[in-house]
């Protein structure tokens, strides 16, 4: 079976130069972790929540350097007001691991479990297409064995 047999077609996407802010609201209002970063359809990055969590987060050098990043919820604060209004262009992981639309979906899921991701851009030629998740993957599996 292939992956644009179960991907998603609508996608919810952001651009380069939406702040982390809103794209923060997106994913929460679409319920979902990442979304592809498009230019005119084409697909140049991804973001998730966890590459905007852990932009808050101090780096290690900070805490080996002063502990009080560990305790001073003040600094945490002034770091998530200056990170909702970087931009998901400073973010995001580019290039996107992505798979051609004719990918069988058993290759797309080992892709998402080597390279730990939890969905994964569809794309015919550099075009966003679709988007699969690993849920969608497990459960076209599943639901493929008889009870």
């Amino acid at each position: 079976m292939k992956v644009n047999e179960i991907m998603h077609r609508k996608v919810v996407t952001v651009f380069r130069e939406m702040n982390l802010k809103e794209c923060s609201d997106l994913l929460e209002e679409h319920e979902i972790n990442g979304v592809p970063v498009v230019e005119e359809a084409r697909l140049v990055g991804v973001i998730t929540s966890d590459d905007i969590f852990k932009s808050i987060l101090p780096r290690y050098p900070e805490i080996f350097e002063d502990e009080k990043y560990l305790m001073d919820f003040e600094y945490i604060e002034e770091r998530i007001h200056k990170v909702t209004r970087m931009k998901v262009g400073d973010l995001m992981s580019s290039p996107a691991v992505s798979v051609d639309e004719e990918t069988p979906i058993c290759k797309v899921g080992s892709i998402m479990i080597l390279r730990r991701i939890k969905q994964v851009p569809i794309v015919h030629g550099d075009q966003l297409v679709g988007i699969v998740t690993l849920r969608d993957i497990c459960k076209t599996l599943m639901d493929r064995v008889p009870a």
